[in-house]
């Protein structure tokens, strides 16, 4: 029985495009975002939109305008056009691509076979609250904006380290440029959690530009683990 649904060909593809498309519409969005000015520069006050136990820290309040989170670019037109591209097409990929993963490493042993699965239901939940997100800016809907980012940051952790896991056997002899893909992998998920923690502490500490620059990390790392997977197309047997 062959475990793959789409050849080696249509899957390197698949992966190479659309992490390029997420990356592409997110810094792209972002850029859009920092230079167009206007509302975006003038103080946001999102104190209502929560209840008063929420508002002590002041977290909610941003002088400088819109902080440069990478989902603060899905608010106002032009920027929200191009970010929403990247989510919901994105999102819609990642589940796509976490399908096609769990078929190509599901003939395993029980313990890595639990780590297939859930790398396959986190995988899903992360493409979903991508779908979702676009449809809650922070500006308007702050909690729901809050809840779908946080199962991103949360499930996408999760991914990384069961991906890890679930492949380490078949890939332990693969390479990129002399590394170990899993070796690769790890790090790439050490990276992700460090900068979730990093990202959090600073938040609450109102460091909101720091806070950003380790979003943006943990982002580019999940993005990097997909990438991982490129080099065991040709050499995966079953």
């Amino acid at each position: 029985m062959n475990p793959q649904i789409f050849n080696d060909q249509h899957f390197r593809k698949a992966i190479q495009w659309t992490v390029s498309l997420i990356v592409f519409c997110c810094i792209i969005s972002q850029i859009m975002m920092q230079l167009a000015g206007g509302e975006r520069d003038e103080p946001l006050d999102l104190s209502d939109q929560v209840p008063p136990d929420m508002q002590d820290n002041g977290g909610l309040v941003f002088e400088d305008g819109y902080p440069p989170f990478v989902s603060s670019a899905g608010v106002l037109m032009p920027e929200k056009l191009v970010f929403n591209l990247g989510l919901f097409s994105g999102g819609m990929m990642m589940i796509f691509l976490s399908f096609e993963i769990f078929h190509r490493t599901k003939y395993q042993k029980t313990t890595r076979k639990i780590a297939n699965f859930s790398a396959l239901v986190t995988g899903i939940i992360v493409g979903y609250s991508m779908i979702q997100i676009v449809a809650y800016p922070f500006t308007t809907e702050v909690l729901s904006h809050i809840f779908w980012a946080m199962n991103i940051f949360w499930f996408a952790q999760i991914w990384m380290g069961s991906l890890s896991f679930t492949r380490g056997s078949l890939d332990a002899q693969l390479r990129w440029r002399g590394w170990k893909i899993n070796t690769i992998r790890w790090t790439l998920f050490s990276i992700a959690v460090i900068s979730f923690q990093a990202m959090t502490a600073l938040t609450l500490m109102d460091m909101i530009v720091e806070s950003a620059i380790f979003e943006w990390t943990l982002v580019f790392s999940a993005f990097a683990m997909m990438l991982t997977i490129i080099p065991t197309l040709e050499a995966t047997e079953f």
